[in-house]
């Protein structure tokens, strides 16, 4: 293991100041945004555990991606300016190659000691809150789609529908996971994926309103109870209030609003009824919550 000294972290902060430029969405401002984070006189301890552990985290090799190529099939998606930002200190945020390359390494790294089987093993928990009997799921800003396979695995009769902004995130998820026939894949927005009112019988969400301001985290959850059919579940499972604290050095744009955030009256602001409590671990908090029927 790299010891955590200050030589190391002023390393990696240089390194992370000099990255090459993302292929897609990336501005002057972000490089600004990332060198003001990084040069904040916080401790860098939290971001430094986690860029260590990925070194040593299993990838699976996913040979090599005709970027390009793939890219081209995408249609154009208006994205807002919320999403434009560097999360997690890359340029280009989650539009970038590195973002979705490292998303499963980052996550297993994040969340090591959460679980015995790490990022994996805390999705394998989240798809056992879905009634077997649900037909039509969707995961609401799904990544490469590690939550979706799970979830569509578990219950391989149901349609499990990935919905991500981010190409590059969906170009990484379907190599990952192209052997679960189940899962489908969706370009486009949370808060606005033009499907029929009343027509989903579940939605999952995992670490996605914490990269929201809090309009945005509203406008997300009326959309599921929107489309969720009458007395439909929603799982929302996402960081604890102080965490994007704990890791200072990585951009997290929302993490004031975040320290305020109730999850049971964010839920309940949003109208759904009968919120439980469910702790699958230490290191985030998971909410159910059910539309009216």
């Amino acid at each position: 293991m790299v010891e955590i000294t200050a030589e190391t972290i002023n390393q990696v902060i240089t390194g992370m100041k000099s990255q090459p430029q993302p292929r897609w969405k990336t501005s002057a401002i972000q490089q600004q945004q990332i060198e003001a984070e990084l040069d904040s006189n916080t401790p860098k301890d939290g971001m430094m555990r986690v860029i260590t552990r990925m070194q040593f985290q299993s990838a699976p090799d996913l040979g090599e991606i005709d970027w390009d190529k793939e890219l081209a099939s995408f249609e154009k998606l208006a994205y807002p300016d919320y999403y434009l930002q560097p999360f997690h200190s890359l340029l280009g945020g989650y539009l970038s190659e590195r973002a979705a390359l490292g998303n499963r390494a980052g996550m297993e790294a994040v969340l090591e000691n959460a679980h015995p089987r790490k990022s994996l093993g805390i999705r394998d928990e989240i798809s056992q809150l879905f009634p077997p009997e649900a037909r039509n799921i969707l995961d609401m800003g799904a990544g490469i789609g590690d939550d979706a396979a799970a979830i569509a695995r578990r219950i391989p009769q149901s349609t499990v529908t990935a919905v991500e902004a981010s190409p590059f995130m969906i170009i990484v998820g379907h190599h990952l996971h192209q052997e679960v026939p189940n899962l489908k894949w969706k370009h486009g927005l949370a808060e606005n994926t033009e499907l029929p009112d009343n027509s989903v019988d579940a939605i999952n969400m995992t670490y996605l309103l914490h990269e929201c301001p809090d309009n945005v985290k509203q406008l997300i959850l009326k959309e599921c109870l929107r489309i969720l059919k009458p007395g439909g579940l929603v799982v929302v499972s996402d960081s604890l209030n102080g965490d994007l604290h704990s890791h200072r050095g990585f951009f997290e744009p929302y993490k004031e609003q975040w320290l305020k955030v109730n999850p049971d009256k964010l839920l309940r602001s949003a109208g759904f009824v009968g919120i439980k409590t469910c702790q699958i671990t230490h290191r985030i908090w998971t909410r159910m919550g059910y539309k009216p029927k």
